[in-house]
């Protein structure tokens, strides 16, 4: 199987991006920390998102999120520690029986050298759109 060209990167970006914006209706976001949901909110992501950066431990954290969901989407960064706190999220939060969702964030690390963390998405999101000539924004 031959890699993506830059246009199918930018296509499946597109595509990835408007159903993550769908999910996040209903199945709430958890990202790093508020510069990360300033980002998705630039990009218009209405729904839940919530920072994980608090002042709680990532069990806490996790044990609150269980009360009100029962599906979450992860969206951390695709560095080391994004990679180790991605990892624990998982694990803490099947062990309250939360489904996580971590596709998109699959799809983002596979793609780092475009983009290095959550931040960054909405300008790699542009400049991959006016690379593209394409007039779509999201």
């Amino acid at each position: 199987m031959s890699p993506l060209s830059a246009k199918d990167n930018v296509e499946k970006i597109f595509k990835s991006l408007e159903d993550l914006k769908e999910r996040n209706r209903s199945v709430p976001i958890v990202v790093e920390g508020k510069n990360d949901v300033i980002a998705l909110r630039k990009l218009n992501f209405e729904g839940e998102i919530f920072p994980l950066h608090s002042r709680m431990t990532i069990e806490g954290f996790c044990r609150n999120l269980s009360k009100g969901h029962k599906e979450v989407i992860l969206l951390l960064d695709w560095d080391s520690k994004g990679k180790r706190l991605t990892s624990s999220l998982i694990r803490h939060l099947n062990s309250y029986e939360v489904k996580t969702d971590y596709d998109f964030w699959k799809l983002c690390f596979s793609m780092v050298s475009q983009m290095s963390n959550v931040e960054s998405l909405p300008s790699a999101f542009y400049r991959l759109t006016s690379g593209n000539g394409s007039s779509q924004h999201t």
